[in-house]
């Protein structure tokens, strides 16, 4: 029983840090698509 919560734990974390890295890839291109928008409403507008 405490092997299998123990392993159950590692998944978790494993899963959680996972996690963390799709959403912060995801954050980083999101910020970098809203930069490249704003720079072609930009030259858009000049």
């Amino acid at each position: 029983m405490n092997r299998s919560s123990r392993g159950f734990g590692l998944t978790g974390v494993a899963l959680a840090v996972l996690f963390m890295m799709i959403t912060a890839v995801f954050s980083s291109s999101a910020s970098a698509a809203s930069v490249q928008m704003q720079s072609t409403k930009q030259s858009v507008q000049l």
